[in-house]
Formats: C-alpha cells, sequence, structure tokens
C-alpha cells in the first residue's frame, strides 16, 4: 500500500470500516510510514474531538489515542491469525481420525 492509498482510507479506518486485509496493510504502512503516520493522527484527533463535542465519547488521551488504535488493529489481526490457524489444525486433525477410524472399521 502506498502513500495515496493509505491516506484515501484514513477515515474508513478511523470509523472502524475496512476489511481485515485492508485494515492489515493500512497499519503496516502507517507504522512504516511518518508522514501517513502524522496524517492520521491529526485526522483522529479531530474526529474525536467532534465525536466528544455531539457527546459520543466521556474521556480522550489524545496523547494515545492513534498508538492505541494501531495497538488494537495489529492485535485483532493477531488473533484472527491464530483463530484461522487454529480452525484449520481442528480441520485437518478431525479429517485425520476420521480416515483413521474408516481405515480400521473397513480393513
Amino acid at each position: 500500500m502506498n502513500c495515496k492509498e493509505t491516506q484515501r482510507l484514513l477515515v474508513s479506518y478511523i470509523n472502524g470500516e475496512l476489511e481485515e486485509k485492508e485494515e492489515e496493510e493500512f497499519v503496516r504502512h502507517i507504522r512504516r510510514c511518518p508522514e501517513c503516520y502524522e496524517e492520521l493522527e491529526v485526522y483522529a484527533t479531530v474526529f474525536a474531538g467532534i465525536r466528544q463535542l455531539d457527546g459520543m465519547e466521556e474521556q480522550i488521551d489524545y496523547r494515545t489515542l492513534v498508538e492505541d488504535s494501531l495497538d488494537n488493529s495489529e492485535e485483532d489481526a493477531i488473533d484472527e491469525h491464530f483463530l484461522a490457524m487454529y480452525t484449520f489444525l481442528l480441520r485437518t486433525a478431525a479429517t485425520v481420525i476420521l480416515f483413521y477410524m474408516m481405515a480400521r472399521w473397513f480393513f
């Protein structure tokens, strides 16, 4: 993902509207690109301020606003990868057990 694509997705990221894969690429780029990180900080601060004025949020820690969001996105991605791997391993184990039981039954 390049800077132009990342900046196009800033609002969608802040609103939590990105698909899983797109969010991973977005966060990966933001972590590597100081200019896009700074742009995200500006957008996040503005949006958080608007939400606070609208009464949607009580307290906002502006110092950790972006980092907390990026950390949460990274943790969610790790959780999704773990769940996918766990599901794959569980299905594989079930298939192996099923074949083993069938082989014992027929042979």
